[in-house]
């Protein structure tokens, strides 16, 4: 897979924004890329496809400093920083810039974060890959949102069956040890909070939450909003839960974004996943 650097034909690329939560923003690193008193030449812009701006770089002293406009439009000043330096322009599949963009965050987290401790029980997998081809069969092709990953079981399973997962989660331990662990891949995953999922996440087929954790009226405030932004943006959604009541929890939410999940009990695990919300 290029990388986004090999993309601008760089060698290497530091972004403004620290990390993939914060390419949605207020425009700050826009400002900041203005400041950075590019030489003559010194700035290079990668669009898409259909020839929309996504990534602006300059280069700054010994290095290139970017900022990505995947989520936000640039600004007349950075239009006219591209201008007055005689920039280049480089094009790639939005797709293939996308993947590489996630890319670039997952390594940096996987180099600055020490991964959480591997504690899966050792049937776990494989309860999951049942419960998954009991829902969905052998096969379950398209992308799939895996919300609230954890460390990537869901998403494992998921490529097994053919799918493309994307995974999210707002612990970058969880998501070191998926990483390092290969249940997650760099380009499939992004550390964000998934209350604010639809911002950073396009539609998709399926939806997965797996062991949406440990639910109780006092923390419903934090989980109602991810259940109804996965549900919202998903058009089949799976969650799993340890309660009944945690389970008519869920579905009371995703009927707030019109969408009705039916409830039964899953045997095959009495701890992690033994209530199922599907639909």
């Amino acid at each position: 897979m290029k990388s986004i650097s090999s993309m601008l034909e760089l060698d290497s690329l530091r972004f403004l924004e620290p990390d993939y939560a914060s390419l949605v923003n207020n425009g700050e690193p826009g400002i900041l890329i203005c400041e950075a008193e590019p030489t003559s030449g010194g700035a290079r812009m990668l669009i898409d496809d259909e020839e929309n701006p996504v990534l602006f770089a300059v280069r700054a002293g010994d290095e290139w400093v970017g900022t990505s406009w995947s989520f936000r439009s640039p600004t007349e000043q950075e239009f006219a920083l591209f201008s007055a330096t005689d920039g280049d322009i480089y094009q790639e599949p939005r797709s293939v810039i996308d993947d590489a963009l996630r890319a670039h965050f997952s390594n940096i987290l996987v180099e600055e974060v020490a991964p959480a401790r591997e504690d899966l029980p050792a049937d776990r997998i494989e309860k999951v890959r049942d419960l998954l081809h009991e829902v969905w069969g052998a096969s379950a092709p398209g992308l799939c949102l895996d919300a609230c990953a954890g460390s990537g079981i869901g998403s494992m399973i998921i490529r097994e069956m053919g799918g493309v997962p994307l995974a999210y989660d707002n612990d970058p331990a969880l998501l070191a040890l998926g990483l390092s662990s290969g249940r997650l891949t760099p380009e499939g995953t992004v550390c964000i909070d998934g209350t604010v999922a639809s911002a950073y996440l396009p539609d998709a087929d399926r939806g997965l939450g797996i062991m949406f954790g440990q639910m109780y009226v006092y923390t419903q405030d934090l989980w109602r909003p991810i259940v109804e932004e996965l549900a919202g943006i998903t058009a089949e959604t799976l969650i799993t839960v340890a309660t009944e009541e945690e389970a008519q929890w869920v579905r009371s939410w995703a009927r707030e974004v019109d969408r009705d999940l039916e409830i039964w009990e899953n045997e095959r695990d009495p701890i992690y996943d033994r209530w199922v919300c599907f639909g």
